[in-house]
């Protein structure tokens, strides 16, 4: 996870305070991160070390799966019915390698880049293999590192993208049958 993105979560957690953390990832790695970190020790939130093939009862059928866990933080995945979304924040390329070679996923109602659209952490062969509804994508308008890379909009035309850097914040509801999308800006 980029450190703007880490640096955007002590809103959330205010907007939406969690009952526990997984983390993933060094606690002082940056000003952010021990930010985030400071909020949580403070609010007493439980934090766990993510295990790969670890599985959390969320409630009322759904959970989330530690896929993968890198020292870039962890592969997730979130699901409930019909509804799951692929969050592979913590992607790295053997994560990505094990990702594509799995045959027990289904298609994805969401899907959300990794590492900002960075091309060779999104390759067009995982778009081609699960055709997802929807595609996120986290970047900062005017990213000073090129973000997203033009190889993966390319690869990403004809399907439903948004982005942070043009539709501002993205909200994501669903009943587990349907999913419902909510931006600021079209």
């Amino acid at each position: 996870m980029r450190d703007e993105q880490i640096a955007a979560l002590p809103v959330t957690v205010e907007r939406y305070p969690p009952n526990a953390v997984l983390w993933a990832g060094p606690t002082a790695g940056t000003a952010s991160a021990r930010t985030l970190y400071g909020q949580l020790t403070t609010a007493q939130v439980e934090m766990m070390e993510p295990q790969a093939g670890q599985a959390l009862d969320l409630g009322g059928g759904a959970r989330l799966e530690v896929l993968a866990v890198t020292p870039r933080g962890a592969v997730l995945l979130l699901l409930w019915d019909q509804f799951w979304v692929l969050l592979p924040v913590g992607m790295d390329f053997e994560a990505l390698d094990d990702l594509l070679s799995r045959s027990d996923l289904a298609p994805p109602s969401a899907l959300f880049l990794a590492d900002s659209g960075y091309a060779p952490l999104n390759p067009p062969e995982l778009f081609a293999r699960w055709q997802p509804q929807v595609v996120l994508l986290s970047v900062v308008a005017g990213n000073r590192e090129g973000l997203p890379s033009p190889e993966t909009l390319k690869a990403l035309q004809g399907y439903n993208l948004l982005r942070t850097d043009q539709n501002g914040w993205i909200e994501l509801s669903t009943d587990g049958e349907q999913m419902w999308v909510e931006v600021p800006r079209k």
